[in-house]
């Protein structure tokens, strides 16, 4: 997933999802070091824990400096929120039904 503000001018980390947790060209890298924020199911497909994850650390790095974002996303039902998390600097809009290959 990339992410990144209206101009481009300022991108996030990209989130990748990979099938194993510690895939054998990996094996001796250290997954924290990546220039991603690697995640990893049997599927590689994106989950809800996995987005209440990421949007927890978008949050917190928001927060630390000082800005508040909206974020535009599909509505997909893994964008889902868990009851437990909560956003101070991040206002989640959802896009209309149908409307994500228009756009």
């Amino acid at each position: 997933m990339l992410t990144c503000n209206a101009t481009g001018s300022e991108k996030l980390c990209p989130l990748f999802i990979h099938k194993y947790e510690n895939p054998q060209v990996l094996k001796n890298i250290n997954k924290k070091a990546l220039p991603v924020d690697y995640y990893w199911n049997p599927k590689s497909w994106m989950q809800v824990a996995i987005w209440n994850q990421y949007l927890k650390k978008l949050d917190a790095r928001m927060r630390t400096q000082g800005q508040n974002i909206i974020l535009l996303v599909d509505n997909a039902p893994i964008y889902a929120l868990f009851k437990t998390t909560r956003l101070t600097n991040i206002t989640l809009e959802f896009l209309p039904s149908n409307t994500t290959a228009h756009l």
